[in-house]
C-alpha cells in the first residue's frame, strides 16, 4: 500500500519527544529522516532552501534482527536562531517524513551521517555528503564554545530534574544509548570536576530535605 495515500501531510503533528514523552524545546539544530518510498520527487529542492546537510543514501543499514532497513537520508538543519518544533515539522511534512527531532550535539549528528563513530555499522562515503544554505560541515565537526555550553546546561538540567546524587550514575547514563550524543565527551573534557561538585551539592540538598522529613 502506498504510504503517500495513507497520511494527510497537511495536518500538523503533536510536539512530543518519543524518548522523554515531553515536548521539544526550541533549538537551532534539528534532524529529519527522508525515506525514498514516501518522499516527493522534489524533496531535495525543498531541503536546498534551508541551511542543511544531507547524508549519503543509507541503503545498507541493518536492523537488530538482521533485516535491511528501508533506504533513507538523514538531514540536518542548523539555524543561527532557535526554531520551534512546529516550524521544523512544517518542513518535515513537505518531505513526507517522520516527525523531526531536536539535536543535542551538532557534531555528533554530522558524524553520524556516515557512521563515523559506529564501526559496527556500514561506513558511508563522506564525499557523498551534500550541504546547502551555507552549512559548513567542517565547522560542524568541531563543537563551538556555544554548543558546549548549551550541552552543559542540558546536562545540569538532567541532573537536577532526575535528582542525580552520584557521579557514577550520571557517568553510566552518559555511556548508555539513551544519552544524547556528545554528553560523555563533555563530561570527560575538563568538566568532570565541575559536574562532580554540582552532583555533590545536589546530594547535600537531597540529604537535607530527607532529614527535615
Amino acid at each position: 500500500m502506498n504510504m503517500k495515500n495513507e497520511i494527510d501531510w497537511s495536518i500538523p503533528r503533536k510536539n512530543i519527544n518519543p524518548k522523554t514523552k515531553q515536548p521539544y524545546k526550541r533549538g537551532r539544530n534539528w534532524t529529519i529522516v527522508v525515506y525514498l518510498d514516501s518522499s516527493p520527487e522534489d524533496w531535495e529542492n525543498i531541503v536546498k532552501q534551508e541551511p542543511a546537510v544531507i547524508s549519503p543514501l543509507h541503503d545498507k543499514d541493518i536492523t537488530e534482527d538482521g533485516e535491511r532497513k528501508k533506504p533513507h537520508y538523514h538531514i540536518i538543519l542548523s539555524y543561527k536562531g532557535n526554531k520551534s518544533f512546529e516550524q521544523i515539522d512544517e518542513i518535515a511534512r513537505l518531505l513526507h517524513a517522520p516527525i523531526p527531532q531536536r539535536i543535542n550535539s551538532l557534531t555528533g549528528a554530522v558524524r553520524y551521517l556516515t557512521h563515523m563513530d559506529n564501526p559496527e555499522k556500514h561506513q558511508y562515503d563522506s564525499s557523498d555528503i551534500r550541504a546547502y544554505g551555507g552549512f559548513d560541515v567542517d565547522s560542524a565537526l568541531s563543537l563551538s564554545t556555544g554548543d558546549k555550553r548549551q550541552m552543559l546546561r542540558e546536562m545540569i538540567d538532567f541532573i537536577k530534574d532526575n535528582e542525580i546524587i552520584h557521579l557514577v550514575d550520571f557517568t553510566n547514563y552518559c555511556l548508555s544509548d539513551n544519552a544524547p550524543a556528545g554528553w560523555f565527551e563533555i563530561l570527560t573534557e575538563r568538566n568532570t570536576l565541575f559536574l562532580k561538585e554540582y552532583i555533590k551539592s545536589n546530594w547535600q540538598k537531597y540529604k537535607s530535605r530527607e532529614e527535615i522529613k
